[in-house]
């Protein structure tokens, strides 16, 4: 299934960057964000739930991206990534459903 970009997709994602990462502003940290498409679980693996299901993350949170630092620093300063340790990034910041729950809360109040 193809998810294409509607016009109302594009607003959404803008105001995903807009707010930034909702890990590190669970931290108390301001980072921009990436549009991070939450997939489905069990059997159906690493398919995408469609472009409402978005959140905003961070490189680091998003892709396990350290930058210019190590990616134990950027642990001990930011938590754990998505894509790095999954279970733990879970733990910390919520389950998808929950990060989904903020971001659709942040979007419609505005901040």
């Amino acid at each position: 299934m193809t998810h294409r970009t509607s016009p109302a997709d594009a607003v959404r994602y803008e105001r995903i960057r807009e707010i930034g990462c909702l890990a590190c502003r669970k931290r108390g940290l301001d980072s921009p964000a990436e549009v991070h498409h939450l997939n489905l679980g069990g059997h159906a693996g690493m398919k995408r739930r469609g472009n409402a299901f978005t959140i905003g993350l961070c490189a680091h949170h998003h892709r396990d991206d350290p930058g210019t630092s190590s990616r134990r620093t950027m642990e001990q300063i930011y938590g754990p990534s998505l894509a790095g340790a999954s279970k733990r990034f879970r733990a910390e910041f919520g389950s998808d459903a929950e990060l989904l729950a903020l971001q659709d809360e942040l979007i419609g109040g505005g901040s």
